[in-house]
């Protein structure tokens, strides 16, 4: 079977299929009829009846006994299928094969080879299958085919099996710590009329109900926090979040995020407990385990978390004062540093780049503090320097994997800073953020003082030291749609041109005789969209048809442009004029003056049947010299 097409082996199956049902098997029901335990209870009950459901590993048939391995999610065990047991349906074993769901009933015995096996009575079909699972030991290697269908992914690599099953205990274990701390989840909107609470590009979407643009949320701030303004001390959210940026090793534009607020508190205690909570995390989620290997650093979560000043560590490392620099000192050191930034950059974005050539050389854990006001547009200020903010920022190799802050709660001081980020915003800066009157009238009313924290699933993938997409079930990855038109090569395009034309004339000769018949044409211009690079870049797709460039004398083109008018080919004749002006009202003046005989060529593309565009074209040589 090994060597089946799997065209084949679908066919096989199905043939199958069918025979079940002539024996009146119903391959698809509802449930299993008898009650079940887990494989893995099976292997206590020694010499006893169990019944058990699973997947078919594997099917190795010896005459009158058939032996098969059978799996859940709690373990696999060996079975054991003879004839004398089985009488008639013994023969129903031939339909099905490895990948086929069924439930058995019999003894569990030990074989003489010691393996422990349930020596079976009886067994439903549930589920017959009629694709073949990949080879168990061959794995699935193309990483796109895993994350295309990580269901097959998880049926073959344990570790992927259990990783999102750590995955699932990670957000468990911040709802237990939560509960025991005192805090309330509470659910609140996915769709927003204006996004805020992070820098981000949101998605936008429309809601026809009331035809109007909303946007999905890039953080759940602004929402809980007017929970915190209606009366809730403790809340809380575990939910998705948007953000319509690029994909990385670290990013994916929909993610898992939490965020937590937390009133009469502020950063110092929220310092406190969200070391208590990721220590709590930790221990149930990977028990003792304190030191761990994450991007090509050794992070020890049982020692002391680092204190970082943002101030102290900018000085040393640049000698300048962040809280007080002018944008051309910034763009000076972002120079010098070699760090690449957008011409248009301001002094956050400056000053968040410096930051960051700083940051990705910190292994972590480490609390980065006192960070300045600019950068933080709803965070309190501190008291004692009020161009720093009472903000926390939580550093683990090399990366920031959490924020925490005093909140303002000052209504006039957030409308200056919100207005202050509308002005980035006009003036070009897309991750700016919006100016919400609605929550700033809120605030009018009165918040407590309030300590807030906001994290996301990229803590568990560093945990884990996987990539984003490795770290959630099923990634986002451009649609396979994309990849499956077939190419056409029965037709392709010509283009003649004017061998004595200057260089920059046959350039404006060519470009239009291509962009001009390629948009004329009726067949399809491309197989897709794009090309994709191996870290996902799409690359637009060229045409599909060859366009080959050939040169021919004037006299050559002239007849040439005859034969084409008579063949009912596509085709176009591009004259000097043509390179002399665009306004289709001069050009019409100046044709319809002139006869064809008096009307020169410099270039005729033609396209079509590669047949019949040869024999037009095959006695000019091609541009550049050869044939």
């Amino acid at each position: 079977m090994a060597n089946q097409s799997l065209e084949n082996i679908r066919k096989d199956r199905l043939d199958k299929l069918e025979k079940l049902k002539l024996l009146g098997v119903n391959p698809y029901p509802s449930k299993y009829s008898r009650p079940r335990v887990p494989i893995a209870m099976t292997r206590d009950q020694m010499g006893r009846e169990v019944s058990a459901v699973g997947r078919l590993w594997s099917l190795r048939e010896h005459g009158n006994i058939v032996f098969a391995d059978l799996k859940d999610s709690s373990g696999k065990i060996q079975l054991f299928f003879q004839r004398n047991n089985l009488k008639d349906s013994f023969g129903i074993l031939k339909a099905l094969d490895a990948g086929d769901f069924i439930g058995v009933s019999g003894t569990v015995i030990k074989t003489d080879a010691g393996e422990t096996t349930i020596d079976v009575t009886s067994f439903e079909v549930l589920g017959k299958s009629l694709r073949p699972m990949p080879n168990s030991w061959e794995g699935l290697k193309d990483t796109e085919i895993r994350y295309r269908k990580r269901y097959l992914d998880m049926n073959i690599n344990p570790e992927v099996y259990q990783r999102f099953l750590r995955r699932s205990r990670f957000w468990d274990a911040h709802r237990e710590f939560f509960k025991k701390n005192g805090f309330v989840e509470i659910n609140i909107p996915v769709l927003e009329q204006i996004p805020g609470g992070g820098d981000a590009k949101p998605f936008v979407t429309h809601m026809d109900a009331i035809d109007q643009d909303f946007y999905l949320r890039i953080s759940q701030e602004l929402y809980l926090k007017r929970l915190i303004g209606g009366g809730y001390e403790k809340v809380y959210e575990i939910g998705p979040r948007f953000r319509n940026e690029g994909l990385s090793d670290e990013h994916l534009p929909e993610h898992i995020a939490m965020e937590c607020y937390w009133a009469y508190a502020d950063w110092k205690d929220g310092m406190k407990f969200i070391h208590d909570m990721f220590d709590f995390v930790i221990k149930v989620v990977y028990g003792d385990k304190k030191v761990f290997d994450i991007r090509g650093f050794k992070v020890d979560f049982g020692k002391e978390w680092e204190l970082i000043d943002f101030g102290q560590v900018m000085k040393k490392k640049y000698d300048l004062d962040v809280y007080n620099t002018p944008l051309s000192k910034l763009v000076e050191a972002l120079s010098q540093q070699r760090i690449l930034f957008e011409p248009n950059i301001n002094v956050p974005r400056a000053v968040d780049l410096l930051w960051k050539n700083i940051r990705k050389d910190i292994a972590g854990p480490a609390w980065l503090i006192n960070h300045p006001k600019f950068l933080s547009p709803l965070q309190k200020p501190n008291i004692a320097n009020p161009d720093m903010v009472e903000r926390i920022q939580w550093i683990v190799a090399g990366s920031e994997l959490g924020n925490g802050w005093s909140e303002v709660n000052d209504p006039i001081d957030q409308f200056e800073r919100f207005s202050e980020q509308q002005r980035l915003r006009d003036a070009g800066d897309q991750e700016a953020q919006w100016l919400d009157t609605d929550y700033v009238e809120m605030l009018e009313y009165g918040m407590p003082p309030t300590f807030g924290w906001g994290s996301s699933e990229r803590v568990f993938w560093f945990l884990e030291n996987v990539s984003a997409r490795e770290g959630v079930p099923f990634p986002q990855l451009r649609s396979e749609v994309n990849t499956k038109a077939k190419q056409d090569f029965s037709q392709k395009m010509v283009i003649v041109i004017d061998q004595d034309l200057p260089s920059w004339q046959v350039m404006n000769t060519s470009g239009h005789l291509a962009a001009f018949l390629g948009n004329k044409m009726k067949a399809p211009f491309d197989t897709g969209k794009f090309f994709l690079t191996k870290d996902e870049v799409p690359l637009p797709r060229n045409s599909q048809y060859a366009v080959i460039t050939l040169s021919a004398k004037k006299v050559e083109l002239k007849k040439l442009l005859a034969d084409v008018q008579k063949s009912g080919l596509l085709y176009l004749a591009y004259i000097p004029e043509m390179m002399q002006t665009t306004d289709d009202k001069k050009l019409e003046n100046i044709v319809k003056l002139k006869d064809l005989d008096d009307i020169e060529v410099v270039g005729v593309s033609i396209f079509g049947p590669v047949e019949k565009v040869e024999q037009l074209t095959s006695k000019f040589t091609l541009w550049g010299g050869g044939k």
